[in-house]
């Protein structure tokens, strides 16, 4: 018998699969998936107003034009799809309803008035630009600090103070324990609206089949069970005849998380007159309309002690949440989001917040790597330099004195929200050797000054929340999240394993890891197993890939699906080995009897024997075929945790941020492959410099977007990206099938944080408070003149 090894177990660095095919240009994304012929094309007319009124609009000239089928107006998409709404009835939420074409009022610029169907997809914007429309423009609101103004503008009518969320929590005693303390520290931080700014923008190709009178709809799309619902539920058309495909997506981050009006037009159309209708974004049309993310403000009061021990924290947090709530996450997620991350690692007993979501005449926003918690832990990170630089303290001693340490765990913070293991304190201790943070003080001038550059040095020690479940959402009040995903996995007569997991992958390994989650559980090699994803025909029902939940949710439906193969493999193995089913070991492609490893099967003679495409019958008893449908729910969500240490160098002269150094120091649980793993934290990392060095949105003060193309919304390039020393630590949850947490989202959260304070710490001598973001070269020169930020 032919000796096998395996290879690509769990924990082992395998080379991707996905590669290969992507690399050499043989990927299908929306836009390389055959239109069929007679395919409409779909162009949509943005509102040039943050907030006006539509008096009429003149389409003669632009219907007048070869190849243009029609133009539609808000009344007439109205008539096919009506107005959505991405909240339920519950406490703190208002209600807004959200037209899919504008009827009467646009509330951003962007909001879409019309929509021009074409032959070809070459007029489109020649058609859009014959388009006139008359508009009375109205007073729009644009900041949110504005829009909770009594006298303010509404976004929407029945809504007086703009306030589509309010949620608020206090501890018991928290008032006399704040009151007795004996600091006070207060600060306020402000992170900038950021564009997600994937790869490929978004886009939908829908297609009626008559035969069948069935609707195919391919989406660049992170969730696409979850908009089949949508789809089927808006439109009133059964989802036993809608499939849904995600095909190669080119970058989600959460803002492809959510179903957007061009989509149910697209798919509505397609149901009406039963054919096939395209969209295809563009990169203006995505800064317009894509959803935005992270323009928060926390208002933070700490209540610590002498030594610099956190009593109580309080907060007082508002998002913008644009124009309206997003699909299907709704005006929650970044509002509850913030409050929820702000514990992080550190273990104090009395917490109090409020927190809103402000509507505003902007595009609305929405999820994007690490939601609320980057802004968030900029804010908790910032207030512990804070209180270390008042009390005389170093920022390590701080964090020490107030981590949530190796004998606490498990250990639930002043939330309720359980940790149930955790290397804080290890983490810390790891990267601050590797950043060599010690000798980096000794020899730090008081000035901070060297070569016409202050130079500083920050830290930060933070958690990400990963992989929730099914209640995690419904507590949230997010109904349309199903929390839990499946796996489907069949042993093929040869041997061989396909594996139906229902995520959908956009550059994160999803066809490496589970591969090798499988290959491991079956005793094959990761080579033998093939994983299909993003399809509704063919995979499982679940949730999708967002919240840092697919090695959890999808990995452990995976493992639960093989402990079922697993045994049936070891039952018909021993029957055919005449011994006791747990005997049976299973590795190298093969069934052996423990301890004899002569004695063996192949996998692949058991498969053929489970399939009875071999002479030697199956077991009484035994149904045929090896596979096995399972579903995966965690009781709750699991924490990853990581510090971050950065070096930076300020040019005093030009107000120019360099990033000296970088050291990441992270603990994801279980690590599946460790390549991939650094390659999410590189890449969050990088997200995180963006976020803090250069990105913003910037509307001016009548809604109108100045940063709507690559020259004015600067992304980082690898240039600006540093090289990164990145180290593992390994605490297994106990929570999760597997041990694994989550890692998508680490990188981001704690970048943003340890880039601010390393730039607070350079700028000492000056007093700065670095309590805004982005940090602009401008913004660093008034900040070095003594001028606060606005």
């Amino acid at each position: 018998m032919t000796e096998v090894r395996c290879r690509g177990h769990v924990g082992e660095s395998v080379l991707r699969f996905e590669d290969d095919r992507l690399l050499r240009g043989l990927g299908c994304y929306l836009d390389d998936v055959p239109s069929p012929k007679g395919t409409v094309h779909l162009g949509f007319l943005r509102s040039t107003h943050a907030h006006a009124l539509i008096n009429s609009i003149d389409s003669a000239a632009a219907r007048a034009l070869p190849g243009v089928i029609d133009v539609l107006r808000g009344a007439d998409i109205a008539a096919i799809i009506p107005p959505f709404s991405a909240d339920f009835e519950n406490p703190g939420f208002k209600i807004t309803k959200r037209p899919i074409v504008a009827i009467d009022r646009v509330r951003f610029v962007g909001d879409s008035v019309a929509v021009v169907l074409t032959e070809s997809p070459y007029i489109l914007d020649d058609a859009l630009e014959l388009i006139s429309v008359d508009y009375d423009p109205q007073p729009a609101v644009v900041d949110p600090k504005d829009a909770l103004a009594p006298d303010a503008p509404r976004v929407h009518d029945d809504i007086e103070d703009n306030v589509l969320y309010y949620g608020e929590f206090k501890t018991d005693g928290f008032d006399d324990v704040f009151a007795a303390a004996d600091h006070v520290f207060e600060a306020r931080f402000q992170t900038g609206r950021i564009a997600v700014v994937s790869m490929e923008p978004r886009g939908c190709l829908a297609v009626y089949d008559r035969g069948q009178e069935s609707l195919t709809f391919w989406s660049s799309n992170q969730v696409p069970h979850i908009l089949r619902t949508a789809l089927c539920e808006l439109l009133g058309w059964p989802d036993t005849k809608t499939r849904v495909i995600a095909p190669d997506v080119g970058g989600g981050f959460g803002m492809k998380a959510y179903i957007y009006p061009e989509e149910l037009v697209a798919a509505g159309l397609a149901l009406k007159h039963r054919g096939a209708y395209k969209w295809v974004q563009d990169r203006q049309d995505d800064f317009l309309t894509s959803n935005h993310a992270r323009e928060q403000t926390y208002a933070l009061s700490y209540a610590v002690d002498t030594a610099g021990v956190i009593q109580a924290v309080k907060a007082d947090i508002h998002v913008n949440v644009g124009a309206y709530a997003s699909y299907p996450l709704g005006s929650s997620l970044e509002a509850n989001g913030g409050p929820r991350n702000l514990p992080g690692a550190y273990k104090f007993l009395h917490f109090a917040y409020q927190t809103r979501a402000v509507a505003t005449h902007t595009c609305p926003t929405g999820a994007f790597r690490g939601v609320s918690a980057p802004s968030a832990f900029f804010a908790t990170e910032g207030m512990m330099d804070r209180i270390a630089r008042a009390l005389g303290l170093d920022p390590v001693e701080v964090r020490r004195r107030n981590l949530i340490n190796p004998e606490d765990f498990p250990y639930t913070n002043a939330m309720g929200q359980a940790y149930d293991t955790g290397s804080n304190v290890e983490c810390l201790d790891r990267a601050l050797a590797m950043a060599d943070y010690a000798g980096y003080r000794r020899t730090q001038p008081a000035s901070r000054k060297a070569d016409g550059k202050y130079r500083g040095i920050g830290i930060a020690t933070v958690t990400e929340q990963t992989g929730q479940g099914a209640s995690r959402y419904k507590q949230r009040g997010l109904y349309r999240i199903p929390g839990f995903d499946s796996a489907l996995v069949k042993v093929e007569p040869s041997g061989g394993c396909i594996a139906y997991i229902s995520q959908a992958t956009q550059g994160q390994g999803h066809l490496t890891a589970y591969a090798q989650i499988i290959a491991e559980q079956l005793g094959l090699s990761v080579d033998d197993v093939t994983v299909v994803e993003g399809d509704t025909a063919l995979v499982p029902f679940g949730s999708g890939t967002f919240a840092s939940r697919g090695a959890i949710l999808g990995g452990g439906a995976a493992i639960k699906a093989c402990t079922k193969i697993r045994e049936k493999i070891q039952r018909i193995a021993a029957h055919l080995l005449e011994a006791s089913p747990s005997d049976i070991v299973l590795e190298d492609g093969q069934a052996h009897v423990s301890g004899v490893p002569q004695l063996r099967v192949s996998i692949s003679e058991v498969a053929a024997v489970a399939h009875s495409i071999d002479a030697r019958l199956i077991p009484e008893g035994e149904e045929h075929g090896l596979e096995a449908l399972e579903h995966y729910d965690p009781p709750t969500a699991t924490v990853s945790n990581s510090t971050h240490v950065a070096w930076v160098a300020v040019d005093a002269a030009t107000g120019e941020i360099e990033v000296e150094r970088y050291v990441v120091v992270h603990d994801c649980g279980r690590v599946i492959n460790p390549m991939l793993v650094e390659g999410q934290i590189q890449g969050a990392v990088a997200n995180g410099l963006g976020q803090v060095l250069s990105e913003g949105i910037v509307y001016d003060e009548q809604g109108q977007l100045l940063t709507a193309n690559l020259m004015d919304y600067e992304l980082p390039t690898m240039v600006d990206v540093p090289d990164m020393e990145i180290d593992h630590i390994e605490t297994p949850s106990n929570f999760t099938l597997g041990g694994f947490k989550g890692v998508g989202e680490g990188g981001v959260i704690g970048a943003v944080p340890a880039l601010a304070n390393a730039v607070y710490d350079a700028l000492a001598p000056v007093q700065a408070s670095i309590n805004q973001l982005p940090l602009h070269p401008g913004d660093i020169i008034r900040l070095i003149q003594g001028d606060p930020m606005e």
